[in-house]
C-alpha cells in the first residue's frame, strides 16, 4: 500500500517567502483591525487579573482554578511585562496566532490540494468570522486553532514520510497544544481517525500511537488537574438540543461573542443576525459540495476529507454529545480550534463549482454576510455589551485624587455581606482609569486569596466615609441583582451624598455621589 504523497501526487509549489510573509501579516493585520476601539469584556479582564501577577500568585491561583489557560496566562505575564496592558497590546498575541494560523493553513493544504485552493482555504481561514474574532480576544481560543493547524501539518508530513524525526514533531506541537487547551486532545482524537483514512502502512500506525500516547501522557498531570475543575469547563454553557445545534452550525465557525441589543441600533443587530445566517448557509452548502461533488484539479478528495473533516467533526461530536447526555460542557469559543478545517472545506467547496459566475455571485453574497458580522465584532461595545472602556474613561476623566469608588456585587441580593463577584474587573481591564482613587470595599485581592477576584466587604461595613471625601464613584452592573443598587443608594444618601448618573450604557451604569453642602 502506498504512502500518503506517493510520486503519483504531486503537491503544490511552495509559495515564495514573501507571499508567505504576506499573509501572515495581512491575516493578523486584519484580526487587529479596530482593536483598540472594542471594549475589554469579563473573560479578557481575567485574563489581566491572573497574567499581572507574580509567577508564585499565579502557581498558587492555578492550583485552585483555571489550570486549563495556565500557559497562555503564564506567556502573558512576560508579554504584559515587555509590552504593557492596553487593549492592543494584549490582544496583539491572539492577531499574530490568527495569522500564523491562516499561514498554516496555506502549508497543510498545499500538501493535500492545489495551489489555488490552498490560497482560498488560507483566506477563508483568516475571514472566517470565528477566527476573525479570536483575533481580537485576549484568551487562548485562537492559539489552540494555531496548535491543531500546525499539528495537522506535521502529522501529514509524517504519514508521509513515517521518519522519528517527523513523528516526534508531531508529538511535540500537538502535546504543546494540550498544555495551550485541553480540547486539542480531541483534535488528537480526530488524527486517530485521519491515520485510519489515508493509506497506510503498519509503521505509520505505530509512529502515531508512539506520537500520541507520548503527547497524551506529557500532559496528564494538567487534564487531572482540569478534571479537578471541571467547572472551568464550560459548567454554565447549554445542554438544550435544539440551542447546541444553532450554535453549532452558525455561532462555533460564523460568528463569535456578539453585541447585546442594548449595545447597537436595532437595525444593526438585525443585520448581523442575517449575516451570521446567510454565512453560516453558504458555508455549510460549500462544505456539503466539497463532499459530494468532484473536486477541481489537483485537488485530492480522499486525502482532503481525511484530513478535515475529522477534525471538524469529531470535538464538535464529543463535545456537544457531552453537554447534551451529561454535563454542560460546549461553549462555541472553545472549539475554536475546528474552524480551520471548516476553512478548508469551504476553499475546496468553491473550487467544485464549475460555472465561473455562480461561483462569484456565491462568494460575493458570502464575503457580504461575513464582512457584517466582521463589523459586529469590532463596534465599540461588541463582547457581549461590555460597556468597560466607556464606564473607565468616565471615571478616569472626571475623578480626582482622593475620590473613593465603589464596585458594586454582582453575587450578592444587596450591598451588604461578603461578595467574591463585583464591578471591579473593569479596574482590571482598565486600571489607570482607578489610579489615586480609594477603594471602599475591597477586602482581599485575588493575587492574596489566590482567588479570581479577591472578596469585598458589604458597602453598609464601609460607612461611615473616612473625613474628606467629597465624591463616590460606584460601578454597577446591570446584570447584578437590583436590590444592590437601590441598597446602596440608601446608604449612601443616609450617609449624605447625593447620587447623579453619568454614564448608563449597556451593561454598566456609574454614579456620582457627591457629599451634600
Amino acid at each position: 500500500m502506498t504512502a500518503v504523497g506517493a510520486t503519483s501526487h504531486r503537491r503544490a509549489p511552495a509559495p515564495g517567502v514573501l507571499a508567505s510573509i504576506a499573509l501572515f501579516a495581512g491575516a493578523a493585520a486584519l484580526a487587529m483591525l479596530m482593536s483598540p476601539s472594542v471594549s475589554l469584556w469579563t473573560d479578557e479582564a481575567v485574563t489581566l487579573s491572573a497574567a499581572t501577577r507574580t509567577p508564585e500568585q499565579l502557581w498558587a491561583l492555578l492550583q485552585r482554578i483555571d489550570a486549563v489557560h495556565g500557559v497562555y496566562y503564564a506567556f502573558m505575564s512576560g508579554w504584559i511585562h515587555v509590552f504593557g496592558d492596553s487593549p492592543f497590546a494584549v490582544r496583539l498575541p491572539s492577531a499574530l496566532a490568527a495569522g500564523a494560523t491562516a499561514l498554516g493553513i496555506l502549508s497543510l493544504t498545499r500538501l493535500i490540494a492545489s495551489g489555488t485552493t490552498a490560497w482560498l482555504a488560507a483566506v477563508a481561514c483568516a475571514t472566517l468570522p470565528r477566527v476573525a474574532w479570536g483575533g481580537i480576544e485576549a484568551r487562548p481560543f485562537i492559539f489552540s486553532a494555531l496548535a491543531a493547524t500546525w499539528a495537522t501539518y506535521l502529522l501529514v508530513r509524517a504519514v508521509r514520510s513515517s521518519a522519528p524525526r517527523a513523528w516526534a514533531a508531531y508529538g511535540l506541537v500537538a502535546a504543546a497544544g494540550v498544555l495551550i487547551n485541553i480540547y486539542v486532545v480531541l483534535v488528537i482524537v480526530a488524527h486517530a481517525a485521519t491515520v485510519l483514512l489515508l493509506p497506510r502502512t503498519r509503521r505509520t500506525l505505530a509512529g502515531f500511537a508512539v506520537a500520541a500516547a507520548l503527547a497524551v501522557a506529557v500532559t496528564t498531570p494538567l487534564l487531572l488537574l482540569a478534571r479537578s475543575q471541571q467547572g472551568q469547563l464550560g459548567g454554565l454553557g447549554d445542554r438544550n438540543p435544539l440551542s447546541i445545534a444553532r450554535k453549532v452550525l452558525v455561532n462555533q465557525l460564523f460568528l463569535g461573542e456578539t453585541p447585546t441589543a442594548e449595545a447597537a441600533p436595532a437595525w444593526f443587530t438585525r443585520a448581523w443576525q442575517i449575516g451570521a445566517v446567510a454565512a453560516a448557509a453558504i458555508g455549510l452548502f460549500l462544505i456539503t459540495l466539497a463532499v459530494l461533488r468532484r473536486t477541481a484539479p489537483g485537488d485530492r478528495k480522499r486525502e482532503i476529507l481525511a484530513v478535515a473533516m475529522p477534525w471538524l467533526i469529531i470535538p464538535t461530536v464529543i463535545v456537544a454529545g457531552y453537554a447534551v447526555a451529561v454535563a454542560p460542557l460546549y461553549q462555541p469559543r472553545y472549539l475554536t480550534l475546528v474552524a480551520p478545517a471548516g476553512a478548508i472545506l469551504i476553499a475546496v467547496g468553491v473550487r467544485t463549482i464549475r460555472a465561473r459566475a455562480a461561483a462569484i455571485a456565491l462568494v460575493a453574497v458570502y464575503v457580504v454576510a461575513i464582512a457584517i458580522v466582521f463589523t459586529s465584532q469590532r463596534i465599540p461595545f461588541a463582547k457581549s455589551g461590555s460597556d468597560w472602556s466607556a464606564a473607565a474613561r468616565v471615571v478616569e476623566s472626571q475623578a480626582d485624587a482622593g475620590d473613593a469608588v465603589y464596585f458594586a456585587p454582582r453575587d450578592t441580593d444587596g450591598p451588604s455581606g461578603t461578595a467574591h463577584l463585583t464591578s471591579r474587573r473593569i479596574a482590571y481591564a482598565y486600571p489607570g482609569a482607578f489610579v489615586g482613587l480609594t477603594d471602599l470595599t475591597l477586602q482581599e485581592t485575588g493575587a492574596q486569596s489566590a482567588t479570581l477576584d479577591g472578596s469585598s466587604r458589604g458597602l453598609d461595613e464601609a460607612l461611615p466615609l473616612p473625613d474628606g471625601t467629597q465624591r463616590v464613584w460606584a460601578l454597577y452592573s446591570k446584570k447584578g441583582p437590583p436590590l444592590v443598587r437601590t441598597g446602596s443608594d440608601t446608604l449612601l444618601r443616609d450617609a449624605g451624598y447625593v447620587g447623579t448618573v453619568v454614564w448608563d450604557g449597556p451593561s454598566t451604569v456609574v454614579v456620582e455621589y457627591t457629599a451634600a453642602e
